[in-house]
């Protein structure tokens, strides 16, 4: 029943996902970089959004007056919707220090069924006209900064642009309306200069918030704890990536002012940028969860009978157990019994690049249970647990496989006399090549949860480690059928 000690405590930690201040200086239990071909990424796909957005967008109404030979004219343009937005070439860029830079280039701006009317003198007409307002280009300065939740926040810092021109027919045998004409095509395209960016910028700051807003940064991953993704600092811009960095730590559910009593180890960010987006994952973020589940008192677990494997040598009654401890036999023939695992510490991993090394500490406690259905505690023996694990990944998930697995025990109390360890070790060791690597391996495939945007996919993602860290290095795609254009 050794083995049970090993099994509930990383049972526990990895069922349902296991996976600030600047001025505290903390260091990051996460850090993700995204390098410029994850930007394309990003601004392929923008730009194709915003194409598609600002075809429904609105410049306003303009009115004036021009003069003609004798008297002047009062002139209206409305209805002056955007038709159709096309762009030549557009970039998403780094600016060191700053943010990131957005740029159109050779872009126009169609526009249909434009309304126009004029009055002067003892002329009038109205009408509509069909334009493209060709030669935009744009650059805007976008900036990212965390809010005080945590979350990120994309803002439109600036921009400057400028358009070319569009000629305009008015469809009318007025004299006037050929006057009118040239001095239209003038104001239009200065509407256009002075209004574009506004349109632009809202339309990026609303798919911004539309994709932020499904980056998931507190997560409950089981009916006890919550992991908390929040940024520390406002993102970092470089040359060659923009850096951000995470809390990375579990607490209770809802009790985010809970405090863990270690501090997040240094992790070296030297390597990576080899594909679109790097994510470095401390040892920290695991160690936290196992602190918190140890404290709440959840790594302790009753093992009877029926729940073990048919499989198994050694079954869980005194008859069977007595083969190794024949005072179980002598003293209570074949009466049932239960093993009681606690975790006495909270478990540690530590990450190398040699793989993942789990240690667990815990009490076996024995009980014979009664006819009466009183439970007579019978021994107590002091397991510690090391596993050897690779680390791979699937979908979202970081995952574990065991490829190593030792369980020392050490007699702590008896209540029937002298105990053969030689022999409990032995069960011990039956219990582990027989069932338990194979549950830890099922279990391990669950994995613990990746910061992630809802519709956005890791795509052909490499694992490796280093001291005290994971790192994943993963292309993106859009995931089917949850695109956000949809």
């Amino acid at each position: 029943m050794h083995y049970q000690v090993t099994l509930v405590v990383v049972a526990l930690i990895f069922i349902g996902g296991v996976i600030p201040d600047d001025s505290l200086n903390q260091n990051p239990g996460i850090v993700t970089r995204i390098n410029q071909a994850g930007l394309d990424f990003i601004q392929e796909n923008a730009i194709e959004r915003l194409k598609e957005d600002i075809e429904s967008e609105t410049f306003d109404d303009i009115s004036g007056t021009v003069s003609a030979v004798f008297f002047d004219v009062d002139y209206v343009v409305s209805n002056i919707r955007i038709a159709e937005f096309e762009v030549e070439t557009s970039s998403l860029k780094l600016v060191p220090g700053v943010g990131l830079e957005f740029t159109i280039s050779g872009g126009s701006v169609s526009l249909n069924d434009v309304n126009w009317s004029y009055e002067g003198g003892i002329f009038s007409d109205e009408g509509s006209f069909d334009t493209t307002v060709d030669g935009l280009d744009l650059d805007i300065t976008l900036g990212i900064r965390k809010n005080e939740d945590g979350h990120p926040v994309l803002a439109p810092e600036g921009c400057s642009g400028d358009v070319g021109s569009g000629s305009i027919d008015l469809d009318s045998d007025s004299w006037l309306a050929d006057l009118l004409s040239g001095s239209l095509e003038d104001v239009l395209t200065d509407t256009v200069n002075d209004q574009i960016c506004d349109i632009i910028t809202e339309q990026i700051s609303e798919y911004s918030d539309e994709v932020l807003s499904g980056l998931n940064l507190k997560l409950e991953v089981d009916s006890y704890t919550e992991v908390d993704y929040s940024l520390i600092s406002n993102p970092l811009f470089e040359e060659s990536y923009m850096e951000t960095a995470h809390k990375g730590e579990f607490y209770p559910i809802g009790q985010s002012d809970w405090e863990v009593p270690f501090s997040v180890p240094a992790i070296d960010t030297t390597g990576g940028l080899n594909k679109m987006v790097d994510i470095w994952i401390s040892d920290y973020v695991i160690n936290s969860r196992y602190y918190v589940l140890q404290e709440l008192g959840i790594l302790t677990y009753t093992i009877t009978e029926d729940m073990l494997p048919s499989t198994l040598q050694y079954g869980l009654n005194a008859r069977i157990l007595g083969r190794v401890i024949p005072q179980l036999k002598r003293r209570y023939g074949k009466r049932p019994m239960e093993i009681v695992v606690t975790s006495t510490s909270p478990p540690t991993v530590e990450f190398s690049e040699d793989g993942a090394t789990i240690t667990e500490y815990a009490d076996l406690d024995a009980y014979v249970v009664l006819e009466d259905t009183t439970r007579v505690n019978v021994f107590t023996i002091a397991l510690t647990g090391h596993e050897q694990a690779s680390v791979g990944v699937s979908y979202r998930n970081i995952t574990l496989e065991m490829t190593s697995m030792s369980v020392d025990a050490e007699l702590k109390h008896s209540e029937i006399g002298h105990l053969n360890t030689l022999m409990i070790q032995h069960v011990v060791d039956s219990y582990i090549k027989s069932s338990v690597l194979p549950c830890l391996n099922e279990i391990g495939k669950q994995g613990f949860p990746l910061p992630h945007i809802d519709f956005v996919a890791y795509v052909n993602p490499v694992v490796s480690l280093g001291k005290d860290y994971i790192l994943l290095e993963s292309d993106l795609d859009w995931e089917v059928h949850t695109h956000p254009h949809e």
